[in-house]
């Protein structure tokens, strides 16, 4: 279908048209193909929910009628907590000749870059959110484009920004859930070589097996 003869090439286009299907007792169906089998069959159709177009610490902030500006040295606390480590990780991958370069603040956890780096999360969106008693997947999906990356975040890579947010986000609201990222695309092969995808896999973050092409998603239906 095209309006004015005119293709909707839009990522969220595409995802809505995949993943509404799944919404409902379905979303359990997903939810097993992203984990290993034996911890998969453990959920029931009804265990799962399924949401697109998540903004997890806005609305997290909203409902707990919190300001953000109020919330930035807790959020530093957290992320210096759980990820103290990061900017190291990423120079070392990036040293192979992945990643762009990192600017001085990129991934720092700098008293200087705590406004920054609570926007950052605050303003990060998930495609596709589920959650189970146990998990909380997260999943990017792209069509035509690539995994964004803009230097002048302190949380530079879109993959890693939604990971350590995702998870941030489940410390501070003390929910005892494990983070599953996913990826889906056109086509595995393609999203494999994506150097995001690769840090992801390298860090222990996300499962080859979690890398989904669009038809991986119609066959759930």
């Amino acid at each position: 279908m095209a309006i004015l003869g005119i293709t909707n090439r839009t990522e969220n286009w595409k995802t809505a048209l995949y993943f509404s299907p799944l919404m409902g007792v379905r979303a359990a169906r997903l939810a097993r193909r992203l984990l290993p089998d034996k911890e998969g069959a453990a959920l029931q159709a009804g265990d799962v929910n399924l949401e697109l177009f998540w903004y997890g610490m806005r609305d997290y902030f909203d409902r707990q009628e919190k300001k953000l500006a109020a919330e930035e040295e807790s959020l530093m606390a957290a992320y210096s907590e759980e990820f103290r480590d990061l900017r190291r990780q990423v120079e070392s991958f990036q040293r192979s000749g992945r990643l762009q370069p990192l600017s001085v603040e990129n991934y720092l956890a700098a008293p200087e870059n705590k406004a920054r780096l609570a926007s950052n999360l605050f303003h990060t969106e998930i495609d596709i959110v589920l959650e189970s008693p146990r998990h909380l997947f997260i999943g990017e999906a792209k069509h035509e484009s690539d995994f964004g990356g803009n230097s002048a975040y302190i949380l530079t890579h879109q993959l890693i920004r939604q990971y350590v947010m995702t998870s941030i986000l489940a410390n501070v609201s003390n929910r005892g859930v494990r983070v599953v990222p996913f990826v889906v695309g056109d086509s595995r092969d393609e999203l494999k070589k994506q150097h995001q995808v690769e840090f992801m896999i390298q860090q222990g973050w996300m499962r080859a097996e979690n890398i989904l092409a669009w038809s991986d998603i119609e066959a759930l239906w």
